[in-house]
């Protein structure tokens, strides 16, 4: 990965409205203007100010039958002291991870991943899975945990590739006779 400070425009929106931070893997970053990159990738932290974006790309990446978030439940996840979410500067591709814990345990689950139709198969769903490996290792956190549709085998394959592992088969998970898969992976 590289650091280099943004482009002037590259992520208007989110810095104009006051939520832009940038992520930074390794812990504090020492200067705020920068952002992370890898090989033609590039993410920030997102916030509330993201509400718009995020809404846009949901709806491009999730029918109504998959479970597209309303607004008010992305900015119930958006500033929720426990989630955690990265987006690319075009705002085309988000992740967003929720701390959990019962007490004996600290994991986290991958409670969003939507990369836009037109990026998909150029690595940013693999990238900012292992972008948010970082932040769990950071957080001390042991396992990440997930759902994907049964039927999903893209995704699945992606999941594979990142590590996890399938678990049971969750009948009717997403809706009748739409099953979904239980992943986890552990973190070390």
């Amino acid at each position: 990965m590289t650091k280099h400070p943004p482009k002037p425009g590259t992520h208007p929106t989110p810095a104009e409205q006051g939520g832009f931070r940038p992520f930074t893997p390794w812990g504090k970053n020492e200067n705020e203007d920068m952002v992370v990159t890898g090989p033609k990738l590039s993410l920030r932290v997102a916030g509330p100010a993201d509400l718009d974006t995020i809404a846009n790309l949901e709806v491009a990446c999730f029918g109504a039958a998959d479970g597209v978030f309303s607004s008010r439940q992305l900015l119930a996840l958006l500033s929720n002291p426990n989630s955690y979410w990265l987006i690319s500067l075009d705002g085309r591709a988000v992740a967003c991870w929720l701390k959990v814990s019962n007490g004996r345990a600290r994991w986290a689950r991958l409670y969003s991943l939507a990369v836009h139709p037109a990026l998909r198969g150029r690595g940013w769903g693999k990238y900012l899975i292992e972008s948010g490996f970082v932040w769990m290792r950071m957080q001390e956190l042991t396992a990440c945990r997930a759902e994907v549709k049964a039927d999903n085998l893209a995704a699945r394959k992606l999941y594979m590739n990142c590590g996890f592992q399938e678990g049971e088969i969750l009948r009717d998970y997403y809706a009748p006779g739409v099953d979904g898969v239980r992943l986890s992976r552990t973190i070390a």
